[in-house]
């Protein structure tokens, strides 16, 4: 989806945050093309490194301007894909099925699918790999957090820590690792997404997959090749 210039203008100098609500940084400029759509956002990520972004990883909303992380953004782009690629695929053999296609029409359509399925499958290999690689990372950092409370606790137990310190900075860390399981909960459910979408058979594909679609709001997908 593109934006136009008139509106993304409003945008610029406001935070952005990722699913979970934590701040990643700030909006700071844009890339358009000669239509005035804007392809891609330029973010002050953390006041550390700038990077340009496309579009079509943000959401706007009335609450915040959420910057999906490339994982999700990935995985969701496969498993629409799959999801896409197998509905056709089976709709063409109910149709080849009922004789409402003509078996070179047939051939030649199957023929394409066959391909982009077995393209986007060697893709989400690839996303399955980025979103191991960011399980392993937030599994490292709830260990993390959780040896830093079991510390804290202990050093307040110990009489070393005021007590309205310690509840405050408790607080923090609960909040922080309750993002993190919650991370972790949505990366190990796109795992398991694509994963089924990949071993589903083709002969309940249409009832399952159009369930799905009446349940999930389509989006703009594209295929990497």
């Amino acid at each position: 989806m593109c934006k136009t210039i008139e509106t993304i203008t409003e945008c610029l100098g406001k935070s952005i945050v990722d699913p979970y609500g934590r701040k990643i940084g700030f909006i700071v400029s844009y890339c358009s093309d000669i239509d005035g759509n804007i392809k891609t956002l330029e973010v002050n990520m953390n006041e550390i490194e700038y990077k340009e972004l496309p579009i079509d990883r943000f959401k706007f909303t009335p609450e915040a301007i959420i910057l999906l992380p490339e994982y999700e953004y990935r995985a969701l782009l496969v498993e629409n894909r799959l999801k896409f690629i197998k509905t056709r695929l089976a709709s063409l053999e109910e149709l080849y099925a009922r004789k409402e296609v003509p078996s070179y029409i047939y051939e030649a359509q199957k023929k394409k699918l066959e391909e982009d399925l077995a393209s986007i499958k060697n893709y989400a290999r690839e996303v399955k790999d980025l979103l191991r690689t960011r399980l392993h990372e937030v599994e490292e950092q709830i260990a993390e957090i959780e040896k830093a409370i079991s510390a804290f606790k202990a050093s307040y137990i110990a009489g070393e820590i005021k007590e309205d310190i310690y509840f405050s900075t408790l607080d923090i860390m609960k909040k922080s690792l309750e993002l993190f399981i919650k991370e972790k909960e949505n990366i190990k459910k796109h795992i398991d997404k694509i994963e089924s979408l990949e071993a589903l058979p083709l002969s309940p594909a249409i009832t399952q997959l159009k369930e799905g679609q009446n349940r999930e709001q389509p989006i703009n997908v594209v295929l990497v090749e």
